[in-house]
């Protein structure tokens, strides 16, 4: 049984989270305000977080169900983390505009029921 469209969308939507994170990680390597222990910091936590959302994003589209919490725990966590920091706009603003696209249509109705249905 192939996924639904709206868990195929929301799937691909993490999909374009986790690139735009890496991205955005690499413009911060021409950013003279980002040097040297900071920059590192910020790469490392960058690809980390685009490595779990892209596994994530691949674990729901594989109907593992508890995938779908945990990439909403991580995604709450993440919006949390961008908001408290001060995150600007452009990158940050559109990456939670998908973040909330991707929730919404991981849980939509069709998409429940394709994970916690029959296999």
């Amino acid at each position: 049984m192939a996924p639904p469209k709206p868990l195929r969308i929301a799937v691909v939507l993490w999909w374009v989270v986790a690139l735009l994170l890496l991205l955005e990680t690499g413009l911060a390597w021409f950013d003279p305000a980002v040097q040297g222990r900071l920059l590192l910091i910020n790469t490392v936590v960058g690809v980390v977080m685009a490595v779990i959302y892209l596994a994530l994003g691949a674990l729901v589209f594989r109907r593992q169900a508890w995938a779908r919490f945990a990439l909403t725990a991580f995604a709450a966590v993440h919006a949390v983390l961008m908001v408290v920091s001060g995150a600007g706009f452009g990158i940050p603003v559109l990456l939670l505009v998908l973040g909330v696209a991707g929730t919404v249509l991981m849980w939509a109705q069709q998409s429940s029921d394709f994970l916690t249905g029959e296999r």
